[in-house]
């Protein structure tokens, strides 16, 4: 794990064996620590595998810009891309991809201060609809289907299957080269979802995004059909929800978790809860009649579970960090009530 005990232990045979500058075989070790790191920092401890070829660079020595342009070891090249920032880099690295080499940029960003005042957006995820969210300042609801991506992804799992049944030396090959298509394609739909989520929180001046807590989700899909129990456990939900935290952090709004308990059979108007009010994406209260979409009634009351979290944990009543500095608190104490049932603690009634 220490980067500099492992230069002393095998630089001279690194160095020996292929031939490359002492600056970039010190770099090398430092990667190797690095990723290593990574995997303690999640929990994980398994032996890292590096799978295309990647030289790391540092910045002003390996790689710099100038009057002349960009140089990457020693040699001048066009970065076609329409948003490379003009300071801030650090150390980098160039990829080959097939037979592409791509330079990845790291530079520094400045993190604006978290925002005090705004509005809340409430953002349900979901299988057939990756995300839908609704703020308290307005009636606009974002949705975010995913169906072309969604599709692919299924049509690449079925391709894999249809190949590996095969058993051939040829199929194993085919079958390494599409090795990470399906990952590819979902985490550029999450990071379209995740981009124009925030865009939607900055668009309606939020100041929090509320998410659910879906670290059982999988757990709970156990009891349910094989095909319910695939899609949940193949539904990146973990890795989006990342994504969303770190772009709204870049933007000065913060993220918060709720219970996601009974969030889509709740009425957000009675708070009356009955696995009868969802038929699929249709919502229909069985005590007030209101009617609505089923992931946007979540939507609402996962943002009210922010609402009443944070009012119960007010000691002073001041309202005027809630969703609604026009919230009269009677309202707030009645929105606790109804939807105590619904995942808040009932711990924490008593202390109104």
């Amino acid at each position: 794990m220490n980067s500099n005990r492992l230069s002393r232990a095998f630089y001279a045979v690194v160095r020996e064996k292929f031939g490359i500058p002492s600056q970039l075989t010190c770099s090398l070790f430092r990667q190797v620590t690095a990723s290593y790191k990574t995997l303690k920092a999640l929990g994980k401890w398994d032996l890292c595998i590096y799978k295309r070829p990647t030289i790391p660079l540092t910045h002003e020595r390996d790689f710099a810009r100038n009057k002349k342009g960009v140089t990457v070891l020693g040699k001048p090249v066009v970065l076609q891309h329409p948003n490379i920032p003009a300071t801030g880099w650090k150390d980098s690295k160039v990829k080959r991809v097939g037979k592409v080499w791509y330079l990845c940029l790291a530079h520094e960003v400045e993190i604006v201060e978290p925002k005090t005042e705004g509005c809340i957006v409430g953002v349900d995820f979901g299988i057939k609809r990756l995300m839908v969210a609704t703020n308290s300042a307005n009636n606009r609801t974002f949705f975010f289907k995913g169906g072309m991506e969604n599709h692919r992804r299924s049509c690449i799992r079925r391709e894999r299957a249809a190949i590996q049944s095969v058993g051939t030396r040829s199929a194993r090959r085919l079958l390494r080269r599409m090795s990470g298509h399906e990952a590819a394609v979902t985490v550029t739909l999450l990071h379209r979802a995740s981009k124009k989520l925030v865009a939607y929180a900055v668009a309606n001046d939020a100041r929090t995004i509320c998410l659910e807590n879906l670290g059982n989700i999988r757990d709970s899909s156990l009891s349910k059909g094989k095909d319910l129990r695939s899609k949940v456990h193949r539904w990146p939900y973990a890795q989006g929800q990342f994504f969303v935290t770190y772009k709204a952090a870049a933007v000065g709004i913060g993220v918060e978790m709720v219970d996601p308990r009974n969030t889509s059979r709740g009425c957000s108007e009675c708070g009356f809860v009955s696995a009868s009010n969802r038929k699929g994406l249709h919502f229909c209260c069985q005590k007030c009649g209101q009617k609505d979409d089923a992931d946007r009634q979540a939507s609402k009351n996962i943002r009210l579970r922010s609402v009443v979290a944070a009012h119960c944990a007010s000691a002073t009543r001041n309202i005027q960090t809630l969703e609604s500095s026009e919230l009269p608190i009677s309202h707030l104490e009645c929105s606790v009530t109804r939807h105590a049932g619904c995942g808040v603690g009932s711990g924490s009634i008593p202390a109104l």
